[in-house]
């Protein structure tokens, strides 16, 4: 029947919702049914059936499924999601889990897009990374600015109409800026910086109002401040200015203040959070000559607070640079009139402010405001230096000498004065520690009487409750004793009433009980009368 069927119908072929059937047509054409069906094979149309499973790609929430279809288009579809894979469609699909970036409160993210646009996104703020639309993308940690703390920000506002290269029949105006300030907002409101919250006591905005140029290619910037406490994160359009000036280089690190007889280096310095508070510098100026040509270093300290940094801004690129220069002719100018004995006794006017009126001048230009120069010694060179030890050396010997000879006597009428103390005092000493050491002695004698008064009491009391115990013990194994020999009789008086009421005769039974117990019994068994001698052992079993 079955082999019947097959003839008339051909084979099945059968596919449940998870599988699908190739049928490849005599014809050349290939179809795919999905599962559940049934098809029976024809061999006048098919040429061959066969049942595949789907391939199917499941991608969680945080999973990605990327597909490449036949004609080359790349498409990603996030999860949850399911994809079945079709031959005729798909060339590849897989699951792939996306790179993700992330960005806290504190912190923005960089895109690059593969046209070239820039975005920056503040946070918090979660982006996953897109193969076709994204270049690159960066988490950067948001600028915290503290309380006297100012960043210079950049803005471009436009970009050229005209595009480099382009055709125009006119050339097209451009913008460049110029610095105005604008006026400080008013008190106790607050003013938003784009990324930040400025303070309400910030200083005057500056901006850049565009003025007509004759240069191409130019765009529109402006430029501004944003003072702390903030949190700050720039635009894609902004950038941060950032400041490269003279400093002392130690361990690796630039620093602006430095240290005694530091070296100021050119691009020690490279930062973009300026600080608006007072601030000091070590400084020391070399090759100082004197009337008589001796040859200085001169160690100083300078004290400073920038007052205006629009004004900073537009006079100078290096500030330190600037003071270093001024200080430096400021005291090459005073000691280039004094000899070096002249200068030795007038080193206290270096810590003038009047005697360095370069410095003070270019401070007024740069926006800063000198506030105090400490002077802080000299250094020369090895021969000087060695002379002028020696100078001080014999001066210092002379007057130490005489000291000593004052210091000797003094000392010799003190030993006196204190020899005699001395002895009034170990009299009293020893007179106080023979009344401490009698006090002892009875203190430790009436101590071990009430020590050994404690013992004898506690040793009596614990004998008693000694004795206490025994007696308990003996009285317990006492009336143990008596209660086994009550349950011993009791048990022989039931066992004796049973007899009775046997029939026994208990006379009988007890006298036998009483009676002595042979050593040994001896038994024998047999058919004949045996003729026996038996030999018994007189000796104790």
């Amino acid at each position: 029947m079955s082999c019947l069927k097959n003839v008339f119908f051909g084979t099945a072929h059968r596919a449940d919702q998870d599988s699908y059937l190739v049928v490849s047509h005599l014809d050349g054409r290939v179809e795919h049914l999905n599962g559940p069906i049934q098809v029976f094979f024809d061999r006048f149309q098919h040429n061959s059936i066969r049942t595949e499973r789907h391939q199917r790609y499941v991608a969680s929430e945080w999973q990605c499924v990327d597909i490449v279809y036949r004609d080359g288009r790349f498409e990603r579809q996030q999860g949850p999601v399911e994809v079945t894979f079709n031959p005729f469609c798909h060339s590849k699909c897989s699951v792939l889990q996306p790179k993700r970036h992330v960005a806290s409160q504190a912190q923005y993210l960089v895109v690059q897009y593969k046209d070239g646009r820039k975005e920056h996104l503040r946070g918090p703020q979660e982006l996953q990374e897109h193969p076709l639309e994204h270049e690159r993308v960066e988490v950067h940690e948001a600028i915290k600015l503290a309380a006297n703390e100012a960043l210079v920000v950049y803005r471009r506002h436009g970009e050229d109409p005209t595009p480099i290269g382009g055709d125009s029949s006119a050339p097209a105006p451009s913008l460049v800026a110029k610095l105005t300030a604008a006026p400080p907002p008013s008190r106790g409101s607050e003013a938003l910086v784009h990324g930040s919250e400025v303070a309400p006591n910030a200083s005057s905005i500056p901006l850049l109002i565009p003025e007509m140029a004759g240069q191409e290619g130019t765009v529109h910037v402006e430029r501004r401040l944003v003072h702390g406490p903030a949190v700050f994160s720039p635009d894609s359009r902004e950038w941060l200015h950032t400041f490269s000036w003279h400093g002392s280089v130690r361990d690796g690190k630039g620093s602006k203040t430095g240290y005694v007889g530091d070296v100021k280096v050119p691009h020690a310095l490279n930062f973009q959070v300026l600080r608006c508070m007072p601030d000091q510098m070590y400084l020391s100026v070399r090759d100082v000559r004197t009337v008589d040509d001796a040859n200085l270093t001169v160690h100083l300290m300078l004290f400073y607070e920038l007052k205006s940094i629009e004004k900073m801004l537009d006079s100078t690129n290096d500030m330190i640079g600037d003071f270093v220069n001024a200080m430096s002719a400021d005291v090459m100018t005073f000691a280039s009139r004094l000899s070096y004995e002249t200068l030795l006794s007038e080193t206290a006017e270096l810590s003038s402010v009047a005697n360095f009126p370069i410095l003070t001048s270019r401070m007024e230009q740069v926006g800063v405001e000198l506030l105090k120069v400490v002077y802080r010694g000299y250094s020369a060179n090895q021969m000087l230096q060695d002379m002028h030890d020696q100078a001080i050396s014999r001066r210092t010997k002379l007057r130490l000498e005489a000291d000593a000879a004052r210091e000797e006597q003094e000392k010799r009428s003190m030993e006196l004065r204190c020899r005699r103390d001395r002895s009034a005092q170990e009299q009293e000493l020893e007179e106080q520690a023979a009344r401490h050491k009698l006090s002892v002695v009875a203190m430790q004698r009436e101590q071990e009487r009430q020590l050994q008064d404690e013992e004898f009491k506690a040793e009596m009391a614990n004998e008693r409750k000694r004795h206490e115990e025994r007696m308990r013990r003996e009285r317990e194994q006492m009336e143990l004793e008596q209660s086994r020999l009550e349950a011993v009789r009791h048990d022989e008086q039931k066992k004796h009433e049973g007899l009775k009421a046997l029939g026994v005769d208990l006379t009988q039974y007890l006298v036998a009980l009483a009676a002595a117990r042979p050593d040994s019994h001896l038994k024998i068994d047999s058919n004949t009368p045996p003729s026996v001698h038996l030999e018994l052992p007189t000796g104790k079993r």
